[in-house]
């Protein structure tokens, strides 16, 4: 029988999987991976575009936060 915790762990799996697809970049920004260095430099809305790359492995991690999820829900309510 699941109970709580499953169903959280699927809920919010499922919710920063989504976030990180849709919003990379943002994810990104907000990230510690980007450093304290680059939100402090330049002036408002002059900071440097983040690459491709990036957007793309933050993608792959929203992706495998989704699978990681439906793995848990598949093994606690199947």
């Amino acid at each position: 029988m699941a109970g709580v915790r499953e169903l959280l762990a699927v809920v919010l799996g499922v919710l920063l999987g989504v976030a990180l697809l849709v919003a990379p970049r943002a994810a990104l920004r907000l990230s510690i991976f980007m450093g304290p260095h680059r939100r402090r430099r330049g002036d408002y809305g002059s900071e440097d575009p983040i690459p491709d790359f990036w957007a793309h492995l933050v993608r792959a991690a929203g992706v495998a936060c989704i699978a990681v999820a439906a793995v848990i829900a598949y093994q606690s309510y199947a």
